[in-house]
């Protein structure tokens, strides 16, 4: 089921973050990191105070899914943060969206611009969506992702569960 990369098992880096409408600024970030050999998993979640949301849309739908406490006083505190995160698991990882752009596109992106000098070259090469993987296997690309990972207990539009959902999605259609 894996293959190899520089002798060590790949694992899945799954990303998604919650933006201040499609194209406005992140406010919350989910990721999660699994070994497709031992199932372990790795969480990291980052929030900024959603006070910052001023999308309707964002608000009435996404805000109160969101039940973690905010571990973040500005955002690109939390910018940093992922970026240490994906930066522990880059080399022996592949990255994978949901459907990558423009949000977490752009979350690597914002996180470039915080430090390009170092940064430039150090983010996913290439990222994955599993959009893609989906049509390249017949897949409805708007398949319930929970009911697919059977994860039920996964709540949608929330980043960490996302995360998990994509991560687990991708593992059940994409054989490395």
């Amino acid at each position: 089921m894996s293959r190899q990369l520089r002798g060590e098992v790949v694992k899945i880096f799954s990303v998604d973050c919650e933006t201040d409408g499609l194209y406005g600024d992140i406010w919350s970030v989910g990721a999660a990191v699994i070994d497709p050999e031992t199932q372990t998993m790795q969480l990291w979640y980052g929030l900024i105070d959603t006070a910052c949301v001023q999308d309707q849309w964002v608000r009435e739908n996404i805000v109160s899914l969101v039940d973690f406490p905010p571990n973040f006083e500005t955002r690109e505190d939390m910018l940093n943060g992922f970026w240490a995160f994906w930066m522990q698991y880059r080399e022996d990882s592949i990255c994978v969206a949901d459907f990558g752009t423009p949000v977490e596109a752009g979350l690597f992106r914002a996180c470039v611009a915080l430090d390009p000098d170092n940064r430039t070259w150090e983010g996913p090469y290439p990222m994955h969506e599993l959009g893609t993987a989906l049509l390249l296997n017949a897949i409805d690309v708007d398949v319930n992702r929970r009911e697919m990972a059977g994860r039920d207990d996964l709540v949608q539009h929330h980043p960490v569960h996302d995360a998990i959902a994509a991560a687990l999605c991708w593992l059940k259609i994409v054989k490395l």
